[in-house]
């Protein structure tokens, strides 16, 4: 087990890009340039900040460290360094003029990088700290495999862009991205990508009701607007997509439940001790946002080491609220991505299926493979499972709030449990909350118009849940959708706004080959996919993978797939 036991975004693709390239054995890159693969590219922007990002200054080349987004979401803060040699293969044209490179480091680290291009600008030298105003970027280039089987890349062309919910611009990855329908938000710096619907509901009786909180200001007009995009290949269907505006006391905050039940917090405290096993996470988990996680990556202990929180306990203490900042992880979409090339052709029977298995038979089969957060309650009966966290995607973090019954507890401490599989979440942070319900007013907004991508009126398909849906079967579909909206007017008073969507979504995949049986089989077994998951990483990192049932390894054999 690894001593600080998360894997920051750096380390993320030290970790990722070596499986990406491991089935792969192509070695020609190419400049993903143009518009992208819709005119609006703000809506296929997805916060993963793991690329090198090179300054192209005039005939300069600077690479850029330590970037730090403005809260504005204009400029971008950076310290500016020379670019080394393992990182030159695209400035000189590629090996030996034809943009290609040697499989293996350093060369492959080509494919890392993202280029920003802007007008000669004497101030970006070595050495020096450099705030690169964004509006002066020309364009970005991505660099990606040529003929590679999964990864698409997006690019970012032009003022207008918003850079995401990370510190760096961010990039969409298919080959670690399995998706679910992108939410963005008109904010104060424009519409903003905010985070995703109902991950994880990829068959029509999974379909779920989902609460997204976003942060929001008026359009000119005065109206709110939301926007729901499909940006990868897969199939949504979104039912309902009404608007929750909650008002209260500047001096509490609102946060929701995954049932969307709305509690009040006012006084958060943290946790007296976090560990994992034998390790003190503490640190990783006491503030929000600070990129430092927990990323359940016990590589020793199968299932996974889970998480133990500790919180003090004010005296005839009956209820609490325990507050978790959290998602998953790409690492969750890259592992399943790899489980299901092993049906080959017949992936699509295979999902067809699916379609009439009993919802029980689902559920069950997500529970025993452990993706969903587990959050368990020491009584003096011992550990009681109180609830199971439903995954909703790696784009953003997401605060949920989970209630304690404490009736059942005895002592002046409680006691929390968090277990998933192998590196399928990632926390962020965690509190408890004493304070008791506050006032606040709630009105639910029905949409006043939406517009998809081709002026095409679908108000009536998402004002209400009722099995009429909008489709959003291809990339690049999206819809508008405006709310009416009436300010708060009281100086003393804020507003909350959360998203109430319902609906399902459904990958594409064109997997080629004869399936593997052997290997799917033993996805049947409880935890069997946590175990791939140790299988996979323990292998991308050089280490002995060990065996995942008898006669099989991590690759999925007679299996190729397209995308």
């Amino acid at each position: 087990m690894k001593h600080n036991l998360l894997l920051n975004p750096i380390r993320k693709a030290v970790v990722l890009f070596p499986i990406v390239f491991l089935y792969s054995c192509h070695n020609y890159f190419k400049v993903a340039a143009g518009p992208g693969i819709s005119k609006r590219p703000d809506s296929v922007i997805l916060a993963y900040p793991h690329r090198y990002f090179i300054l192209r200054s005039g005939n300069d080349a600077l690479y850029m460290g330590g970037m730090e987004l403005s809260p504005d979401h204009k400029t971008l803060q950076c310290k500016l360094d020379t670019v080394p040699e393992e990182h030159s293969i695209y400035l000189k044209t590629g090996l030996h003029g034809n943009n290609r490179y040697k499989l293996g480091k350093p060369d492959t680290v080509v494919l890392s990088e993202v280029h920003f291009f802007i007008t000669n600008d004497s101030n970006a030298r070595p050495g020096l700290s450099y705030t690169l105003n964004l509006e002066k970027v020309q364009k970005v280039e991505i660099l990606v495999k040529d003929k590679g089987r999964t990864t698409e890349s997006y690019i970012l062309g032009g003022l207008g862009i918003t850079l995401g919910v990370v510190a760096v611009a961010a990039i969409i990855v298919a080959a670690l991205k399995s998706s679910c329908p992108f939410v963005s938000a008109h904010d104060s710096s424009g519409l903003s990508l905010q985070g995703e619907i109902y991950g994880g509901a990829i068959y029509p009786q999974l379909a779920r009701n989902d609460y997204l909180q976003l942060k929001m200001t008026p359009l000119p007009n005065g109206n709110l607007q939301v926007r729901i995009s499909n940006e990868l290949k897969e199939r949504q269907f979104t039912d309902l997509a009404e608007l929750m505006v909650i008002t209260h006391k500047k001096d509490i905050q609102i946060r929701v439940d995954q049932n969307g039940n709305i509690f009040s917090i006012s006084n958060p405290e943290s946790p007296l001790s976090a560990k994992s096993g034998d390790h003190d996470i503490l640190a990783l988990v006491k503030a929000p946002n600070d990129q430092k996680v927990f990323a359940f990556d016990d590589t020793v202990q199968m299932p996974a080491s889970p998480v133990e929180l500790r919180f003090a306990r004010p005296a005839k203490t009956r209820k609490a609220k325990l507050i978790l900042q959290l998602k998953n992880s790409y690492w969750l979409d890259l592992t399943y991505g790899k489980m299901i090339e092993g049906f080959g052709a017949y992936y699509s029977t295979f999902i067809k299926n699916q379609h009439s298995r009993p919802l029980a038979d689902l559920k069950r089969w997500t529970n025993e493979q452990q993706l969903p957060m587990s959050v368990s309650l020491k009584t003096r009966n011992g550990w009681k499972q109180i609830e199971n966290i439903m995954t909703f995607g790696p784009l953003a973090n997401r605060e949920t709030v989970i209630p304690l019954d404490l009736d059942s507890t005895d002592g002046s401490e409680i006691n929390v449990r968090l277990s998933c599989g192998f590196m399928f979440w990632e926390l962020d942070y965690a509190a408890i909350d004493f304070s008791g319900a506050a006032d606040y007013t709630l009105v639910t907004i029905s949409p006043k118009k939406a517009i998809d991508e081709t002026g095409r009126d679908v108000t009536a398909l998402i004002n209400k849940a009722d099995g009429e849906y909008l489709e959003q079967p291809v990339p690049g579909n999206a819809a508008d959708i405006e709310y009416a909206f009436t300010p708060n007017t009281d100086s003393s008073k804020i507003q909350t706004f959360i998203l109430h969507a319902k609906g399902y979504y459904e990958h594409v995949r064109n997997f080629h080959g004869a399936p593997n049986i052997a290997f799917l089989k033993q996805f049947k077994k409880p935890d069997a996919l946590s175990q791939f998951s140790l299988q996979l990483y323990r292998q991308a990192m050089g280490m002995n993978p060990g065996n995942f049932g008898p006669g099989n390894t991590v690759v999925v054999k007679n299996s190729k797939t397209t995308h």
